[in-house]
């Protein structure tokens, strides 16, 4: 009897140091690191001023016959005060309007009935002209290319005052800004793109000019130049031309791509908008 009791001992010896060894402890160690990451996003504002940036190149207290001056209003702008001209995007050494006073301008523009297009495009005869400069700011985080965008009727292209006198060729000529439209212009006759027209929802149909910045916008920063100047009738305009016309419609918009990731604002818009 002994000897089985000796036995069944030894068993249950074994099977604690098995069930001991599960128990072992190891050396270990963990790190994690997490790396957040941000969405930038595109954004952009349109506004309109009555306000050309250089106000038609003539100095304070100057006079001139320009459609595009605006008199009466000191031009305040220097490279500290104007985004464009601090990031180096412009190389005018002249006197400007500033960002500021475009604002200022812009948020009269069209504010009720005693601003400057309400009361200047109402009953409109031959002869007059409406200043209309459109600017656009980067609202959103990154590097944006910009295009603006001015849609003209097409059936009174040409009795509304065309070519140059609408445009303004100082944005072109300085190299801020391209125009498949106004190149084709130029280089046909004066005569409009026709496969530059489209119709709004109501069925018009428009001529689009389109300009299209050379440079990249930066976050919140506000084109320097403005591309269009004014909508003028012609002098030469007659009642017959405006036969069933009580008023028309002058379209601007503007559009935005990211620069990243493209070398050029032609090729940016060409892989978007353009496609």
């Amino acid at each position: 009897m002994k000897k089985k009791v000796i036995a069944t001992s030894a068993v249950l010896g074994l099977a604690v140091l098995v069930l001991g060894g599960g128990t072992l402890a190891y050396f270990t160690d963990s790190k994690e690191i997490t790396n957040n990451f941000t969405v930038g996003n595109v954004e952009i504002e349109l506004i309109e001023s009555q306000l050309h940036r250089v106000n038609a190149g003539v100095a304070n207290d100057s006079t001139s016959d320009s459609l595009l001056w605006t008199p009466g209003i000191d031009m305040t702008g220097t490279p500290e005060d104007t985004s464009g001209v601090k990031n180096d995007h412009v190389a005018w050494n002249g006197a400007y309007f500033s960002d500021q006073q475009i604002l200022d301008d812009a948020a009269n523009y069209k504010h009720d009935n005693d601003s400057y297009f309400t009361i200047n495009a109402k009953d409109m005869v031959p002869g007059e002209s409406v200043r209309k400069a459109p600017y656009v700011i980067n609202k959103g985080t990154v590097d944006a290319y910009v295009r603006t965008e001015v849609l003209i009727p097409k059936t009174l292209f040409n009795i509304i005052d065309n070519g140059p006198s609408m445009w303004t060729t100082t944005a072109m000529n300085e190299g801020a800004v391209v125009s498949s439209h106004v190149d084709y212009y130029l280089t046909h006759g004066y005569t409009p793109d026709e496969s530059k027209v489209e119709k709004t929802i109501d069925g018009t149909e428009y001529y689009v000019f389109d300009f299209t910045y050379t440079y990249a916008l930066r976050p919140g920063e506000m084109t320097f130049w403005n591309p269009w100047g004014n909508i003028a009738i012609s002098k030469d305009a007659t009642e017959e031309n405006f036969a069933n016309v009580d008023s028309f419609d002058v379209i601007v918009r503007a559009k935005a791509v990211q620069a990243s990731g493209f070398k050029t604002a032609q090729a940016a818009f060409a892989a978007t908008f353009d496609k």
